[in-house]
């Protein structure tokens, strides 16, 4: 049975997950499918921002920034009041407009996608290893 990023959001917090191997290795290779993500569209905002490689790599990191901000909301929810609390929950909001308007100039679009991924990624590890 594959387990989706969403429906894993979606559990109710004190409800345990058993993960198996396999989810484990999808897990694994999710991470690092998004890691590549993020190193290539920070490498083609460099070089090549504009493009059809460029575009469908902004429309995946959209997709990733779709898929983690729900974690990471929750992750953020999760905190104590707390500075840390406003950061994580200020840096999801500004994700999710990143993903709806990042602008006109593509290198400033892949590298804010990029960076808004990466931020997501790391608070959905976080909420996992809570």
């Amino acid at each position: 049975m594959t387990v989706l990023a969403h429906e894993v959001a979606a559990a109710p917090v004190e409800v345990p997950t058993v993960t198996s191997a396999n989810q484990k290795t999808l897990i694994a290779s999710a991470a690092a499918a998004v890691a590549g993500d993020v190193e290539a569209a920070l490498t083609l905002a460099d070089h090549h921002p504009a493009g059809e490689v460029a575009v469908r790599l902004r429309e995946r990191l959209r997709e990733h920034v779709h898929t983690l901000a729900v974690p990471a909301e929750r992750y953020a929810d999760l905190l104590p009041e707390s500075r840390e609390k406003d950061i994580a929950a200020s840096t999801v909001r500004f994700a999710r407009k990143v993903a709806r308007d990042c602008g006109s100039d593509p290198a400033i679009a892949l590298r804010l996608l990029a960076k808004s991924v990466a931020h997501l990624a790391r608070y959905t590890d976080l909420l996992r290893q809570a």
